[in-house]
């Protein structure tokens, strides 16, 4: 597992260094070194606190049973995982691992998934509607249908979820219709994970975090991009580039959104008239902030437990190991 680890922080390292040589003595005005120092300390210290708060929402969503180290320490793995395998793929590291780590059903954990996905479903598209008034040109037109898209599926989720957590016995008995004891088992797993979140306290907490990771995320951008004094981008156009950004990821099948998240993040950043050349390399520099603190936290939470994600996923294969 270490071994995989350092292969990945090497090849995003290995990105940063072909881009110093590849600009050479072109390497941008703008990415000043005494700037870079700063911003990317600023940016590893926000991105530590988005993954531990996210930890903590996910914790709060799972219940009783999963306390906030766990969650923290779940969440933690888990984006590590994100880098390492396909998108899609890696949406089982959650449910997973808060069974492997708490004892909480599989089906429960991705009923909490699905309520986290929902929650940042909404404020990535709330987002996304702040960004259209500072956006300009094509851009805005597709910010704006994004929004659209994403607000219509967030609420129509949101209205099926809080249905469900008021009555779940819905989900049971459509599972019941089924005459399979498996699905009915799985069924009421899920809906008592989600009746957690008809309680005011449960609902109102985890969207305050969501609210506070969501603002950890943009500040990253704001410390690399303002404090580097990029192409002279204010707080509102940083915003479009934060959007922008993470719906590059959010459409990404590649682990971490790898290419994706890099070619939205120069477009935009170009729309504001940032040389390309510049573009690129705050776009790398981005990515070393987001990827280094989660592989350096993943890597720790799996060390001091003693375990690896290889040995994870064999104790997942056993008979039982996942009800």
């Amino acid at each position: 597992m270490l071994a995989v680890l350092f292969l990945r922080a090497a090849v995003v390292l290995a990105l940063a260094v072909a881009a110093f040589i590849a600009f050479g003595s072109g390497w941008p005005a703008e990415l000043d070194a005494g700037r870079i120092a700063p911003a990317v300390a600023a940016a590893f210290v926000l991105m530590l606190g988005t993954v531990l708060i996210a930890g903590w929402r996910l914790a709060v969503l799972a219940g009783t049973s999963v306390s906030v180290a766990d969650g923290i320490a779940v969440n933690m793995v888990a984006q590590l995982v994100v880098l390492l395998v396909p998108s899609r793929l890696s949406e089982a590291a959650k449910p997973l691992g808060l069974n492997l780590r708490c004892g909480l059903p599989v089906a429960s954990g991705f009923a909490v998934l699905v309520v986290e996905r929902l929650l940042d479903t909404i404020f990535l598209a709330m987002l996304a509607l702040c960004s259209v008034a500072v956006a300009a040109g094509p851009y805005a037109g597709s910010l704006k249908s994004s929004a659209i898209v994403l607000g219509g599926l967030g609420l129509v989720g949101v209205a099926g979820l809080m249905l469900v957590a008021r009555r779940p016995g819905i989900v049971v008995k459509v599972a019941t219709m089924t005459g399979s004891p498996w699905i009915k088992r799985q069924a009421l797993q899920m809906a008592d994970a989600l009746s957690q979140f008809a309680t005011l306290r449960v609902a109102a907490l985890a969207i305050a975090l969501s609210a506070l990771s969501w603002l950890l995320s943009y500040m990253i951008f704001l410390a690399v991009i303002g404090i580097m004094g990029i192409g002279g981008l204010d707080a509102g156009d940083i915003l479009v580039v934060f959007v922008a950004s993470t719906l590059g990821l959010v459409i990404s099948v590649a682990p971490g959104g790898l290419g994706t998240f890099e070619a939205a993040a120069v477009l935009a950043l170009g729309a504001f008239g940032v040389p390309i050349t510049t573009a690129v390399a705050t776009a790398l520099l981005l990515r070393l902030c987001l990827a280094l603190p989660i592989i350096a936290g993943g890597a720790w939470v799996l060390s001091a437990g003693g375990e690896s994600l290889w040995t994870l996923m064999r104790r997942l294969k056993q008979p039982g190991a996942a009800p």
